[in-house]
């Protein structure tokens, strides 16, 4: 990773738009990557490959773009993802497309080796949920280690304003705060390109749904730089006036937020 950004204000509505079918063909396209059990057993019984697992959650794509964001703004971060792959010939990789994925995983497993009877055995459960857990948080570390700009969205899904603390901002998904966390401390790499600065789902709903469960408030971690959302807007909108430039799109956003 070179560079991480978090967009203090990310607001859609300001953006073009982007159709429904657009937003549903996007999901489509990143639909049922992990199958069944069997296809990561190491053995007849019940060891199953961890690697075989990440294989199937496309850990060793290298992507331009991480967006992380919260569920909630799922659609939104998708249009906006279609926006910037149209319009910048970027690479974009959305977070939440295997969330839904590893909690499909998870509900398979606990079904097959977790049920007493009708209901689930407490320990095993802890036990697979922690091991699947582990597997995601470490398939998406790898992307953001790959990616060349790791982006936070923030809005009121993923920064929640609490009464109780009016004085301060927290994240509420430990999920954001493991991403942003591994970002901040990440080895920051060379651009993967050598161009000087001035030329170139339901299921995680079902899951995470838990009835009068606690609330974690966690502290935000910084990224290295902030980005307005009609900056992020202005970026993506100019690209016209630069396609006859020898301009990557991404060594514009870093002239962007370098002029702050």
């Amino acid at each position: 990773m070179y560079k991480s950004i978090q967009v203090e204000d990310f607001d859609f509505s300001i953006f073009s738009d982007v159709s429904p079918s657009d937003v549903k063909k996007y999901k489509e396209r990143n639909k049922n990557r992990l199958i069944k059990i069997q296809d990561y057993l190491l053995d007849s019984k019940n060891t199953l490959s961890v690697e075989k697992i990440y294989e199937k959650l496309f850990v060793d794509i290298k992507p331009d773009i991480f967006l992380s964001h919260s569920h909630a703004d799922e659609d939104d971060v998708i249009r906006l993802a279609i926006l910037i792959e149209e319009e910048l010939n970027l690479s974009v990789f959305i977070d939440s497309c295997i969330w839904g994925d590893a909690f499909k995983l998870l509900r398979e497993i606990d079904e097959e080796y977790c049920l007493n009877g009708s209901n689930f055995n407490y320990k095993k459960r802890n036990y697979t949920t922690s091991n699947v857990f582990i597997i995601l948080n470490s398939a998406l570390h790898r992307v953001i280690y790959n990616c060349e700009v790791f982006i936070f969205l923030g809005t009121d899904n993923s920064i929640p304003i609490n009464e109780a603390f009016k004085s301060e901002r927290y994240l509420s998904s430990p999920w954001i705060y493991s991403e942003l966390q591994f970002a901040k401390l990440v080895r920051r790499t060379p651009k993967p390109r050598g161009i000087k600065f001035e030329s170139r789902d339901q299921a995680l709903a079902e899951s995470l749904a838990f009835d009068n469960a606690p609330n974690f408030a966690y502290s935000i971690p910084e990224t290295d730089t902030t980005l307005l959302n009609r900056n992020l807007k202005n970026w993506i909108e100019d690209s016209n006036r630069y396609s006859s430039q020898d301009v990557h799109p991404l060594d514009r956003l870093y002239k962007i937020i370098s002029h702050r």
